[in-house]
């Protein structure tokens, strides 16, 4: 009995010592906290000498500063409590709020309200609208997911026609067609992510007719999941057949017509997908490094973000840099057409600069606007000269003007001195016109091995090339020499031998 409590008293002992501990170490992770304002962060990511070569956050100057909030006063509204989603195009933002499509000038005053449309001679008020999408030429696209249908208008807000469910499109089960996001390429194809669709985006040709299913995401299993499958009886396998695949949660095309897309689920290794005709993936990574968001974060702890990021907003410019929204630790993330981090910046909280839920994202000339629910306003950040040095870079870059991109990677470094992608930003611009041995080091800073690796062996090869006569008549001298010294030897030899006596006889 002694032994029983005192096994339960030691017991209690190491719970409450564990309790203490835990509270110890989370203490400080704890002040960033959502609930709690934070500041805005930024940073990027650098190979920092850990033993697995990998990457790690390295602290970096704000690309972006906090410019303005927008309420709906400002605006000349009377709420924006209910955003859905946010769009800019041709100096003008598109924002859904509730059933109403609000148009605003570039300054965020509204002139244009449209909750209501003329349908063959009948008004029909709109539903909760979605998702908006503007194209190229102006024409808008509202997905209504309650009515079951898309809405074009044309540039000048007439109803062009309204797309309900697409022929040949089947749901399993009779379940309706929820159209909640849509985009439109060049070409006039219609790409919608829908409730009840989990075979991946529903492709609808410019008839309206339903083409294909878009872009599929394989089902995937943990390690832990195959293995109580196997455990399982029958009518649980058929219960387990239920497990749902990852979804799209928002899309955009870009310029070339490659729709961009962003996934539910980022403990697959990629957040984000660049699809082509087909719906392959063409989204680059450099040295397969995936691009998830936040790569070191936290799976553990109380009144934290835990876990990986989740990417809810992607945006691309006419130069391949993409934009994209984390939603756990309300953060952007912004990357070249290579996959790599430019930088990331924000954070949670009440407080001026930081977010808590935003549902849309859209990019405005030197600004980014984030509309935040939480908030009912429109929060606008501004690039900064370190921000406009890396975005005018990274263009310069795109259209194969690698001189002029080093020349604004170097502005960089000056902001930045530990922005290794800077480094080998010149360096890959000194490489293309030959300067090997200046690029070696820029690739050394960048720690780049690949590219380290081709400009020493271009040094090697310049140095061989301009050398080449020089030690062409180094060797052949130290190939007479050697034949030299061998003949002497064999004359010096032949000069002497021993007599039967044993005795030494010269000429």
């Amino acid at each position: 009995m002694k032994k029983t409590c005192f096994f339960f008293k030691k017991l209690g002992f190491m719970c409450t010592l564990f309790a203490l501990l835990s509270m110890v170490m989370y203490t400080p992770v704890m002040a960033n906290s959502p609930r709690r304002d934070i500041r805005v962060e930024s940073y990027i990511y650098n190979r920092v000498g850990r033993p697995d070569d990998a990457l790690g956050p390295v602290h970096a100057p704000l690309p972006y500063r906090f410019y303005r909030s927008v309420s709906a006063r400002d605006m000349g509204l009377e709420s924006l409590s209910h955003i859905n989603d946010f769009k800019y195009h041709d100096g003008q933002f598109f924002i859904t709020q509730g059933n109403t499509l609000i148009i605003t000038d570039d300054n965020f005053y509204a002139h244009t309200i449209l909750n209501s449309i003329i349908y063959e001679g009948v008004s029909q008020t709109f539903t909760t609208i979605e998702g908006v999408f503007v194209t190229h030429t102006g024409e808008i696209y509202l997905a209504e997911p309650a009515a079951g249908r898309l809405i074009h208008l044309d540039a000048d807000l007439n109803l062009v026609r309204i797309l309900g469910h697409p022929e040949g499109l089947l749901i399993p089960g009779d379940l309706p067609y929820q159209p909640q996001q849509v985009a439109v390429d060049q070409n006039g194809r219609i790409f919608v992510i829908s409730g009840n669709v989990l075979e991946g985006l529903v492709e609808i040709n410019p008839d309206g007719t339903f083409n294909r299913f878009f872009g599929q995401i394989e089902v995937t299993f943990t390690a832990a999941e195959l293995f109580w499958r196997q455990l399982q009886t029958r009518a649980q396998r058929q219960r387990s057949l239920l497990w749902l695949p990852t979804t799209f949660t928002n899309l955009t095309i870009d310029h070339n017509g490659f729709v961009f897309a962003t996934l539910s689920d980022g403990q697959l290794g990629e957040s984000v997908r660049q699809l082509n005709a087909r719906g392959g993936n063409l989204l680059r990574r450099p040295d397969n490094t995936p691009v998830v968001g936040d790569m070191d974060f936290i799976t553990f702890g109380w009144g934290m973000p835990l876990g990986p990021s989740t990417i809810s907003q992607v945006e691309v410019t006419e130069f391949g840099v993409y934009y994209v929204f984390d939603r756990t630790r309300n953060r952007v993330f912004a990357y070249d057409i290579d996959g790599h981090l430019l930088f990331a910046f924000g954070g949670s909280g009440s407080r001026e600069g930081l977010t808590q839920n935003v549902v849309g994202m859209a990019l405005s000339g030197d600004w980014i606007v984030l509309a935040d629910r939480q908030t009912h306003t429109l929060e606008v950040f501004e690039r900064t000269s370190y921000g406009h040095a890396i975005i005018t870079a990274a263009r310069h870059q795109y259209h194969a003007n690698y001189m002029a991109a080093a020349e604004y990677w170097r502005q960089v470094l000056d902001y930045n001195p530990y922005f290794q992608y800077a480094n080998l930003g010149i360096g890959r611009a000194l490489y293309r016109n030959g300067y090997f041995r200046e690029a070696q080091q820029y690739f050394l800073r960048a720690q780049n091995v690949p590219y380290y690796s081709r400009a020493f062996q271009q040094v090697r090869a310049d140095f061989l090339e301009a050398n080449f006569n020089a030690i062409g008549i180094g060797i052949g001298v130290i190939i007479v020499l050697y034949i030299c010294v061998k003949i002497a030897k064999r004359f010096q030899l032949v000069s002497r031998f021993k007599n039967k006596r044993g005795e030494v006889v010269y000429d």
